[in-house]
């Protein structure tokens, strides 16, 4: 497995249960920049954090006065800012805010097609290198979000994945029918995009 930089961009696929959020929270939890997630399901919980690290904000203009006192920030929009303009604003408010990291809970709720998402989302995924601005974006239906999102990701790692459409998806972008395979729960399949070499499988130490 290649090493994760703080400046690569990283797409987990996988669905509910499946291991993709713990993977993400387990990884991003130990990062060097302050991270920043985008909770449009409002179920998003860090258990990995202590509370003096952690804020959780419903509103958009909370986030600048939380980002002086907190590294780990939770955006947790109210009903009424879940919108692409919010979102926009949002990732526009990281992109300019320059050295962090971006967690998408679900693309999908981000991005409403396959061909449109925040122009700020994707500043970030063609930008955001140059500017230590890097995005962990999450989904459980690949089908249904931009290709961008994958393409510009350096780091794949993808759980299972019960409809046929995202595992074709996957399949048809790579060549490598391994992500046809229905995986179990807590194994994924790592895919460094930079590189020729086929997925490997992992599995994720969780204790229960």
């Amino acid at each position: 497995m290649a090493e994760i930089k703080d400046s690569h961009h990283v797409f987990i696929a996988g669905t509910t249960g499946s291991g993709k959020t713990f993977l993400a929270k387990t990884y991003l939890a130990g990062s060097d920049k302050p991270v920043f997630v985008l909770d449009t399901k409002r179920t998003f919980e860090w258990e990995q954090i202590p509370d003096k690290q952690l804020i959780i904000c419903n509103r958009l203009e909370q986030i600048p006065n939380a980002t002086a006192n907190y590294k780990y920030i939770i955006y947790r929009p109210e009903f009424d800012e879940q919108t692409q303009e919010f979102f926009n604003s949002f990732f526009k408010y990281c992109f300019q805010l320059r050295n962090c990291t971006v967690y998408v809970d679900e693309a999908m709720q981000v991005c409403p097609n396959p061909y449109k998402m925040p122009e700020y989302y994707k500043a970030i995924l063609t930008q955001g290198r140059e500017l230590n601005v890097n995005v962990w974006s999450a989904s459980q239906r690949p089908s249904n979000i931009p290709v961008l999102i994958m393409s510009e990701s350096a780091h794949w790692f993808i759980f299972r994945l019960n409809a046929p459409a995202d595992r074709k998806k996957l399949i048809d972008y790579t060549g490598y029918d391994e992500f046809d395979e229905i995986l179990p729960q807590y194994v994924f399949l790592y895919y460094d995009t930079n590189s020729i070499k086929m997925p490997v499988k992992g599995r994720l130490s969780v204790k229960k």
